[in-house]
């Protein structure tokens, strides 16, 4: 197949320079000049549909500004200590329960395929509770009984805060 000729082309913030061969997949990759001064090498297709634009910078001039115009991320710029993570553990994300979360308890839900009730809980990296229960109250002491074992020592030696304002017990049934 005749390969399209892109160069002194422009696609976005990407003028091309060169052809620079042939990816894996068989498209043309072209080597471009970003108006950062930045040179990059660029799939053809991803080119040509408007996949790439730049060589990244626009997308961090995007998240710069959108950090910028956040009141809520603003407030945390600089404090580490907002951020909860201690000994290689996200407290925060351990102890305020996900919107997605349709079971109303961190770490337990439903398997529609199963009909059965997971509960789980990941310390370090590590999955320390990863058991499948027929009833939801099971699941929920299981859940809690690692949390005693595991996040309590956690929280009381770095967010002794977490502990007096966290219902550990929001339970709503969706059977």
């Amino acid at each position: 197949m005749k390969r399209i000729d892109l160069v002194n082309k422009r696609f976005g913030r990407l003028v091309v320079l060169a052809y620079a061969g042939t990816a894996k997949n068989g498209n043309a990759r072209w080597t471009c000049r970003c108006d950062c001064g930045q040179e990059v090498v660029v799939d053809g297709y991803r080119l040509r549909h408007g996949g790439t634009l730049s060589c990244g910078c626009y997308r961090k001039e995007v998240m710069r500004e959108q950090i910028r115009n956040n009141a809520k991320t603003r407030a945390h710029i600089g404090n580490a200590a907002s951020l909860l993570i201690r000994d290689h553990v996200n407290i925060g994300a351990m102890t305020a329960k996900s919107r997605k979360n349709r079971s109303g308890v961190i770490g337990v839900s439903r398997d529609a395929h199963s009909k059965l009730w997971n509960a789980r809980l990941v310390i370090n990296g590590k999955l320390v509770l990863n058991k499948r229960f027929a009833e939801f109250d099971d699941a929920v002491a299981a859940r809690r009984a690692a949390e005693a074992q595991y996040l309590q020592p956690l929280l009381e030696a770095y967010a002794p805060e977490r502990l007096a304002t966290s219902d550990p017990c929001q339970v709503k049934k969706e059977h």
